[in-house]
């Protein structure tokens, strides 16, 4: 006689979780697929195990074979419900099945090897057997424990060696709890078998996985009840999801301003009303607003892009009501291709917002279309802020010297210290491509910091004379220019490695000279240490002379950009130039010698020292002390 009073509350709370959950917005991705599926399944489960036990009591006035079907579909169930768990907990791990066909079927193995025993157990008397005194069980019984045992291990041993893929730890503890309440129901499961209470646990554990990871409001913007950025990424990033052919977006032009101009309120229900009429109009598509005044569609092929978009462009054109107040407002639209598959969620979202930011702050009123050549910048330069941040957190960042000769006797008297980093192949990646990405992300200091540092180590662990340098120039950034702890924590570490402050000359170019006061300071504070300035690039800013005869600099690079001008068209400018900021007390470096003319050139017109390719391009340290160690 089996107890049947567990089960029938289980269903009754499967059948509500189910309702709740066609009733809620949802996005259409494999968690909440498999999450439906789990439900189904366990309904089932729960069902047919109500049914056989019905069955096997009353075997004498049932045929044969509808007790053993009705046991044979309860097992088969109970079977694939160890399976669905497993498929559940990939699924919040993120394992895509496809990533390793072999391990996919190693890990189905067991299902299907005890759904053969299962089948079989009609001619076998494997698992079961109706005989004469009713149902009994066969000698491979166990298998089907056995197997549920084998799949919550694999669940486990999977939250344990993927746990790195969750994005909190609330998440593997979650986990880790609803696997606890699957285990402690094998244990009920096989102490006390007439108890239908293995069902009730699995219930247990469903309700657990929807209060821990099936909350739809998560993925709700609350304002327009459309899907928000999270929604957008975990759509792009889920590989089972229904192919949307285009996605277009727009965005509402100056947005901010518009705040300004209305008030936040105001623009609070302007953004309720735009989303509550992309609703009306796509009820089937898939909406999402990503913040700042933008909306994102995904459509299918069926949908007449263009004409939707005229749509939008023609309402637009009307105010948008708002509490008697008229809003409005103008939007501006970007289309992406269908290329977008072929990329990662991050790769199109940061290209999305990008487009939509240049619609934004475009007059032209045509569409951006985002395509292959866009998603190919953007993911470029991923990977150069992933290999710069590698490089910062893992100290290595690597420091390449370029020579300055001395014009008079084309020997080797100083080098510029210049930051290079390389990216997983181990290819160099071009500063003029990581520089601007570490002054946008607030990296510059960082790795400004490397640079000096491993510059300080090169001097203090190398004999400078025998290499024939009296000095090593560093950059400054604006950045770095703009800390107020720069004196200290560069005087700390030339004390450190145990150097002369004039071992080391401090760059500077003319874009991070943005107030006089600021420079004015901070370089009166790193004087104070002992140290020397160079201005760098010069002709490429505002400074002119009579700004500069007051700064504290010894040295003006000229910029390879006037030393280039001035040899295809000599004139009287750069002579001129030189010979103020001479007797004004500045020596003069020109860059971008790359010829033996340019050379001859930049000699004659009075420069102190030269610098460019036709010496040496940045080579690393060691090429440095081997090449120029040789030449002393």
């Amino acid at each position: 006689m089996w107890d049947y009073s567990f089960a029938i509350p289980s269903i009754l709370i499967l059948a509500i979780l189910l309702i709740n959950y066609f009733m809620l917005q949802r996005l259409p991705i494999r968690v909440n697929k498999n999450f439906v599926s789990l439900l189904l399944i366990e309904t089932a489960v729960i069902t047919s195990d109500i049914f056989s036990s019905w069955a096997c009591e009353n075997y004498q006035d049932l045929p044969k074979f509808v007790v053993v079907s009705s046991n044979m579909f309860y097992f088969i169930f109970f079977i694939l419900r160890a399976y669905a768990f497993f498929v559940f907990t990939c699924s919040i791990l993120e394992l895509e099945p496809t990533e390793n066909q072999f391990r996919t079927f190693l890990c189905r193995l067991p299902m299907i090897i005890t759904e053969v025993v299962t089948l079989s157990s009609p001619f076998t008397k494997a698992v079961f057997f109706i005989g004469s005194t009713g149902y009994q069980r066969g000698s491979l019984y166990n298998i089907i424990v056995l197997n549920f045992a084998i799949y919550l291990f694999f669940s486990i041993q999977s939250t344990v060696t993927f746990k790195s893929r969750l994005k909190a730890k609330r998440d593997f503890f979650g986990i880790l709890f609803y696997l606890l309440i699957l285990l402690v129901g094998l244990i009920f499961r096989i102490m006390f078998p007439r108890y239908l209470m293995m069902d009730t646990f699995c219930v247990m554990t469903i309700i657990s996985i929807n209060l821990l990871f099936m909350n739809p409001e998560y993925f709700i913007e609350r304002r327009t009840r459309l899907f928000n950025s999270e929604g957008l990424r975990i759509i792009l990033q889920d590989t089972t999801r229904q192919k949307y052919n285009t996605i277009f977006a727009f965005v509402i032009r100056h947005y901010q301003e518009a705040i300004e101009i209305y008030g936040a309120k105001q623009m609070d229900v302007g953004i309720r009303l735009i989303g509550l009429y992309l609703r009306r109009i796509l009820p089937k598509e898939k909406l999402f607003y990503y913040r700042s005044g933008r909306f994102v569609i995904m459509t299918k092929s069926n949908v007449d892009v263009p004409a939707v978009i005229k749509k939008i462009e023609e309402r637009f054109k009307s105010p948008w009501l708002s509490d008697n107040v008229e809003l409005y407002l103008e939007a501006r639209f970007v289309e992406v291709s269908p290329d977008y598959e072929m990329y990662d969620s991050d790769i199109v979202i940061n290209t999305l917002v990008n487009a939509l930011s240049k619609a934004n702050n475009s007059t032209d009123k045509s569409h951006i279309l985002v395509g292959r050549e866009m998603f190919d910048t953007i993911q470029n330069n991923t990977a150069i802020k992933r290999a710069l941040e590698k490089a910062i957190e893992n100290n290595k960042i690597e420091v390449f010297l370029q020579p300055i000769m001395d014009a008079q006797t084309n020997t080797l008297v100083g080098a510029e210290s210049l930051c290079r980093i390389r990216d997983d192949k181990g290819e160099i990646i071009s500063p003029n491509k990581f520089i601007p990405i570490a002054e946008s992300n607030g990296r510059i200091n960082q790795l400004g910091e490397q640079v000096f540092e491993k510059t300080c180590k090169f001097i203090s662990e190398n004999d400078m004379s025998a290499l024939g340098l009296e000095w090593i120039n560093v950059n400054l950034s604006a950045a770095q220019f703009m800390k107020k702890d720069l004196a200290s924590d560069f005087s700390k570490l030339i004390e450190r490695y145990n150097l002369r402050p004039s071992d080391i000359h401090l760059e500077i170019t003319e874009a991070a000279i943005v107030d006089d006061d600021i420079m004015d300071n901070q370089i009166q504070s790193l004087r104070q240490k002992g140290f020397l300035f160079s201005l760098d690039d010069y002709g490429t800013g505002y400074s002119n002379i009579s700004r500069l005869k007051h700064s504290p600099f010894s040295n003006v690079k000229i910029d390879m950009s006037l030393v280039w001008d001035y040899c295809d068209n000599p004139n009287l400018l750069l002579p001129m130039l030189i010979e103020a900021f001479k007797k004004t007390g500045y020596s003069i470096t020109a860059e971008g010698i790359e010829t033996k003319e340019i050379e001859e050139t930049m000699k004659s017109i009075g420069c102190d020292y030269l610098q460019g390719m036709y010496y040496s391009p940045p080579i690393p340290m060691d090429e440095f002390i081997k090449k120029y160690t040789k030449s002393s």
